[in-house]
């Protein structure tokens, strides 16, 4: 196999081009000759004359192609103009073969694929340029993956030179389809191929669901309108700038156990709806995240050595268009590697797809790299230095490491601030009887303890009690635990309204039918008659169809050298004391 990349600029040096590669390879046996063209913009007119001079120079070609956020040529970026990748192959044969889809059409168009890639022989590997933002590339796809498990299934979305718009296409010697999937198959016991691909992306903050959606407009993320989730946490709001905004920040989700991202292209204002470059389900986990430079550099140097490992006489890029939006004037750093290994051509894509496990998975932010050889490992060819300089706008030196330090410290301030909203809600729910609302004992313990300690330090006075709710089995007996909870709470409401009379008064439910209360600072002469009228209101609440039950109290004041076991021992005699003189009464120790 040898590997030819050509830039042209201008469709006038094709023929210098062809020339050349004829000189090259006209003394060499080929089984097949396979013509990449990835053209920035769509000339209809343009692509006609190359796809026409190409064929009269190889009559034999096959061709495919597609329309690109920027062209990869020998490692470097190529944003005008085409690239031209030419795989000459000594013993392995290629088909290319253009399926047009009408939009609702994607299941027949999916199985038809599947169908064609297992009827090929001796096939190794199916490639497949689609353009995703026309049609529904899921459906296909979940088809397609039907295909035999062993075969190689790799390829790339088609996109424009604006990464938004949605006007692309897929190009074969006979045609330029705006709706479509271009399959190129690989076949022949030499034919050798190793996929892989880098993301660099880490998950942000907590985990989110995915509750609403319709294809590829995401409605609620948390049952939140999902504009207002990345307005809320990353002040990214739905307007014109939503896009540029965003591009960090893709959604990040799982897909069959791997890592898959989904970029937003736009909001509506309306509805706080989100369009993405591709589907989720329902109910899938998802994150927020965002590109951090060093493990994107990491990811990257790791594909690069597992390219090398493989020793390829070509090297196919398809990147996201994103990666070369975030990386900008530097984004030759992260495709020049390659070029130091073998010849390197691809493109910037809408959308990166690569079987793994048995599965064909819908990539986005992602890089894919496609490793192809002919026999034994190949010594390194290495092609042009693709580390080609770009220009650097000033505008960008700093803008975008700004405006991402800048989200990032909104998204810690908002998530510190719900982490503490959160933890409060858990203290409260630790401290809280769930039924009544009133303090538990675990808090009132607490706070028992820590008011006997002050009064001890302090020389202050206090006053514990313990209320009990009379006969109050026999109602749960006869009414049933449903009028039990409704008595239980009303009286607790009720005593908590008479314990707030009092000075920094506390109360909590101490267990089943009991309450306990603090009064600090007050002596009993000050608390006692306050205390027997309020279990005399609190005595005469009236329940439909049950008399009205009464409650029975034990106070007991705080003595120097108390300790908490020590008051709850008095208060609790005293309470017997009530229960066993007649109950419906106040009694003191």
């Amino acid at each position: 196999m040898k590997q030819y990349n050509f830039e042209l600029e201008n469709i006038s040096h094709l023929e210098n081009a062809l020339d050349s590669l004829h000189k090259d390879i006209d003394n060499d046996s080929y089984s097949s000759i396979l013509f990449h063209i990835y053209t920035n913009g769509i000339d209809k007119a343009e692509i006609d004359i190359v796809i026409a001079e190409i064929l009269d120079a190889f009559p034999t070609a096959s061709i495919g192609g597609t329309s690109t956020n920027g062209g990869i040529c020998d490692g470097h970026l190529v944003d005008e103009g085409m690239v031209i990748s030419v795989s000459v192959f000594e013993s392995t044969s290629t088909q290319v073969k253009l399926f047009k889809c009408i939009p609702g059409n994607e299941d027949t168009i999916g199985k038809s694929i599947s169908d064609f890639i297992d009827s090929t022989n001796n096939i190794v590997a199916a490639e497949l340029l689609i353009t995703l933002k026309s049609i529904n590339s899921h459906i296909i796809l979940n088809n397609v993956e039907k295909c035999h498990k062993d075969i190689f299934v790799f390829g790339g979305g088609s996109a424009a030179v604006k990464i938004s718009d949605e006007n692309t296409c897929v190009i074969d010697e006979n045609d330029i389809s705006p709706n479509g999937v271009l399959v190129i198959t690989y076949s022949g016991p030499d034919f050798h191929i190793d996929v892989h691909h880098a993301i660099g992306w880490k998950a942000l903050g907590k985990e989110l669901t995915v509750t609403k959606i319709k294809g590829k407009q995401l409605f609620e993320i948390n049952n939140t309108p999902a504009g207002k989730v990345y307005s809320k946490y990353l002040d990214i709001q739905a307007d014109e700038n939503f896009f540029s905004n965003i591009l960090e920040f893709p959604i990040m989700s799982h897909q069959h156990g791997n890592e898959v991202l989904r970029l937003p292209f736009s909001c509506n204002h309306d509805d706080n709806s989100i369009i993405l470059a591709a589907d989720i389900d329902p109910g899938t986990p998802i994150n927020l995240s965002y590109g951090d430079p060093d493990v994107i550099k990491e990811d990257v140097i790791a594909l690069v050595k597992k390219v090398k490992a493989f020793a390829p006489q070509a090297i196919f890029l398809y990147s996201c268009g994103v990666r070369r939006l975030y990386w900008k004037y530097l984004i030759n750093k992260e495709t020049a590697p390659f070029a130091a290994i073998s010849p390197t051509s691809g493109f910037y894509s809408s959308g990166e797809i690569m079987r793994m496990d048995d599965h064909i998975i819908e990539h986005h932010v992602t890089l894919i790299a496609i490793s192809m050889r002919e026999g034994e490992k190949a010594i390194a060819q290495p092609s042009f230095n693709g580390d080609k300089a770009l220009p650097i706008p000033e505008e960008q030196k700093m803008h975008s490491q700004v405006s991402m330090v800048r989200r990032l410290a909104n998204f810690i301030n908002v998530t510190a601030a719900e982490l503490q909203e959160a933890n409060e809600k858990l203290q409260e729910i630790a401290d809280t009887d769930e039924l009544t609302g009133l303090y538990n004992r675990r808090m009132l313990n607490k706070l028992v303890s820590n008011a006997i300690d002050r009064a001890n330090k302090n020389g202050f006075d206090m006053i514990i009690g313990i209320a009990d709710i009379d006969n109050f089995k026999e109602i749960n007996d006869t009414y049933g635990h449903v009028m039990g909870d409704k008595v239980l709470v009303e009286l607790a409401k009720q005593l908590d309204n008479e314990v707030e009379k009092l000075p920094s008064g506390i109360i909590g439910r101490w267990g089943g039918e009991e309450f306990m209360f603090i009064a600090p600072t007050l002596k009993l002469d000050e608390v006692l008659s306050n205390i027997e009228e309020a279990r005399k209101r609190v005595s005469s609440i009236k329940f439909d169809g049950i008399d009205s039950p009464t409650v029975s109290l034990g106070l007991t004041a705080f003595i120097a050298g108390d300790t908490a076991e020590s008051v709850f021992k008095r208060a609790d005699a005293a309470l017997y004391e009530a229960k066993e003189t007649g109950k419906n009464k106040t009694c003191v120790k």
